[in-house]
């Protein structure tokens, strides 16, 4: 078997990551029929609004266009297209579903194509008449009666397995959600024209559940029957198991005993979005994007029937390593914007909760800095046994460029690519006897508004090292990478791996890959290992943050974690939290403690199941009790605020330590815990 380069050639995708992955999936996977449709995000030109949404309409309500629409987005676009706009002042945009294969240009008198996702394959035999549509209109769920006393903030969590029976999301015998929306991959609806994605339970739904069971409620057995129904043979199931991830983050975001009356936090009403599992085990982050767009301007129109005065603070404790971290990935930049938009023109406050990353030793990160023209060279390890693809990132930082940096990619097994021109738009493949098992890709610049661009950069990615089907693979072991430079200025390159762990639960099929060099092994006194990173070594902490944590919008906060360090007085960074950097966002917004010490790891949350607890750790964890911070804080959280973020925490309610500038790149300004401490002058930072 022989590997070769082939010379590079005209490719510009508009998501590099998703092109790669679903060429592989076609050797192994291939869909069903010809009914694959893909994601798509669209922004109307508003040349004549009124008029092109009722275009927009028309064709996705065509039998013979290419576009579909999920319920709840078309019932979004149908009610704008009356005479009376009910969302006066909102961008036209939505989500959609276009044939794969549709031509990029082919609506360019009517949208700009923002975003594209992972595509889907749908039931070519017709309509789903087992699963409800989508969601039930907003104003079809009543809002809960208001119960008296402060100002009672609405707590959205998009997540992986939410347990929503569990006791801790209830008052008394009555759930506190007023909706959940258990997303699963894409299917046919009801209409020849329509996408479900998934099925929505509303509050009566739910209580109908507890109240038919009373005391014999069997909330596995209900996880069950909705898993069964909702999840593909490829699903990993998590509410089929005690501990999940979105479980134990509500519950440190607005947890409460269903029977104390005093605690305000049980008043607090709830809603969920559980992402497809499929999404959640893509382990490059890239596939949930579209999904957590549709789930939080989903959520927004929940929250603003609930009580449209009330804040509405929504969890994200979700993310990747690589990126562009100035707030242009899509996700990243979508979200900000819905945010922004729903405080501009619905005057309800919003704040966004992403947890800030957890890879701040796993060597992910490098930088190479030129003074002048010159090579530099790093090694990039690739393990065996690995079934997903690999992916690194070359970009400049902000203000620099490209244009006189060549890549030179060698494998284990010897071939190099040597510094062939891959100009913008363009990729080079590596060949298996003739089949592709890796590619570098010249992604070129894209405007997402006047305003925003998304840089250049280059991608790197590999095929899997093994597999348990006969396909070629991409050989483990040392990847040497060679950046040469050939301009007169100084430059700096980020070089960044994107995140490849299985999550916890999950198959385990992925190992992370991860650069090394020989100034990355000094003696740590911090951790009692080999592994510090010693002052000349071009691997970096900095810039170790989840890539979809860059915003530095009002709305939006990033969440750092701190462990407690009791024996001498003090809170320090946990271990994993990211990092900040200089030529990206600084550091989170704040951090909570995720570890009660150095050797009893994890905050105690609620398990699947009531009354069952696990501890978890990670910025996630931090993330939640951020939320439940802000919540308790919810007099304070204004629409449209130009207070500094720092003013949404209540100091009568919170127990706030102030942080020093040295630890600021990994714990932000403050940290907080969301509970008044008897000892917190014991203790600094």
């Amino acid at each position: 078997m022989t590997l070769t380069w082939a010379d590079a050639e005209p490719n510009a995708p508009r998501d590099p990551y998703v092109q790669f992955s679903w060429m592989l999936r076609q050797r192994h996977e291939p869909p069903l029929g010809t009914h694959i449709y893909q994601p798509i995000f669209v922004r109307l030109h508003g040349d004549d609004p009124l008029a092109e949404r009722r275009e927009l309409l028309k064709e996705v309500l065509d039998p013979l266009s290419p576009l579909l629409m999920d319920p709840f987005e078309l019932e979004l676009l149908a009610a704008r297209c009356g005479p009376v706009d009910p969302d006066a002042g909102m961008p036209d945009e939505y989500a959609l579903y276009w044939k794969l294969g549709t031509p990029e240009d082919h609506y360019v008198a009517l949208f700009n194509l923002q975003d594209t996702g992972t595509p889907v394959a749908l039931d070519p035999t017709g309509l789903n008449t087992e699963m409800p549509e989508t969601s039930p209109r907003p104003d079809e769920i009543p809002p809960e009666a208001a119960a008296p006393g402060p100002v009672r903030p609405i707590v959205a969590i998009i997540d992986d397995g939410i347990g929503f029976l569990n006791a801790r999301f209830r008052r008394e015998d009555r759930t506190r959600f007023h909706a959940i929306w258990l997303q699963s991959l894409e299917r046919r609806g009801r209409t020849p024209r329509s996408v479900i994605l998934g099925e929505v339970l509303t509050r009566d739904e739910i209580d109908d559940q507890m109240l038919s069971q009373g005391s014999a409620l069997s909330e596995i057995t209900v996880y069950n029957a909705l898993n069964a129904k909702l999840s593909l043979y490829d699903g990993f199931r998590s509410t089929d198991h005690g501990s999940t991830h979105g479980t134990h983050v509500l519950d440190l975001a607005a947890g409460a005993d269903p029977a104390d009356g005093a605690d305000e936090v049980r008043d607090w009403p709830l809603i969920g979005v559980q992402l497809p599992p499929q999404a959640i085990a893509d382990t490059s982050g890239t596939k949930m994007e579209s999904y957590l767009i549709q789930a939080v301007r989903w959520v927004l129109r929940q929250a603003h029937v609930i009580d449209p005065t009330a804040p509405v603070i929504v969890n994200l404790s979700l993310g990747m390593l690589a990126g562009p971290k100035d707030g242009t990935r899509f996700a990243d930049y979508q979200i900000t914007r819905e945010a922004e938009a729903w405080e501009r023109v619905k005057n309800q406050p919003v704040r966004i909760v992403w947890s800030f990353g957890n890879d701040y030793r796993k060597r992910l990160v490098a930088r190479l800095d030129y003074e002048r023209r010159g090579k530099q060279s790093i090694d990039w390890i690739v393990q065996t046994g690995d079934q997903t693809e690999t992916y690194m990132e070359v970009r400049p930082i902000p203000g620099q460029s490209l244009k006189d940096v060549s890549l030179s990619l060698e494998t284990p097994a010897g071939p190099a690519s040597g510094f062939g021109p891959v100009p913008p738009g363009c990729s080079r493949d590596l060949k298996l006897d003739g089949k592709t098992v890796g590619r570098i890709y010249h992604v070129p610049e894209r405007h997402l508004d006047p305003e925003t661009v998304q840089r250049p950069y280059y991608l790197l990615a590999l095929s899997p090292t093994a597999s348990a089907f006969n396909e070629p693979l991409a050989p483990a072991g040392t990847w040497k990478l060679v950046c040469r430079y050939k301009g007169k200025g100084p430059l700096s390159l980020i070089l960044q791996i994107q995140r490849d762990d299985s999550l916890i639960g999950y198959r385990p099929k992925a190992r992370q890959s991860y650069f090394d060099n020989d100034k990355a092994y000094g003696w740590s006194e911090e951790n009692l290992d080999h592994r510090k990173l010693l002052p000349d070594c071009v691997i970096r902490h900095e810039g170790t943050f989840n890539a979809l944590a860059s915003s530095t919008a009002r709305q939006v906060f990033h969440t750092g974690a701190a462990q407690l360090a009791r024996e001498i007085g003090l809170i320090v960074p946990s271990v994993y939290t990211g990092e900040g950097a200089e030529w990206a966002v600084p550091g989170p917004t704040a951090a909570t403690i995720a570890d009660r010490s150095r050797i009893h790891p994890g905050v105690k949350g609620a398990g699947t199941f009531s009354s069952s607890t696990r501890f978890r750790n990670g910025t996630s964890a931090a993330a939640g009790r951020l939320t439940r911070a802000l919540g308790l804080s919810a007099a304070r959280l204004e629409a449209n605020a130009t207070t500094p973020k720092s003013y949404d925490f209540d100091p009568d309610k919170l127990t706030i330590w102030p942080v020093p500038a040295p630890l600021r790149s990994r714990l932000g300004d403050e940290v907080i815990q969301p509970f008044v401490m008897e000892d917190a002058g014991s203790l600094k930072v």
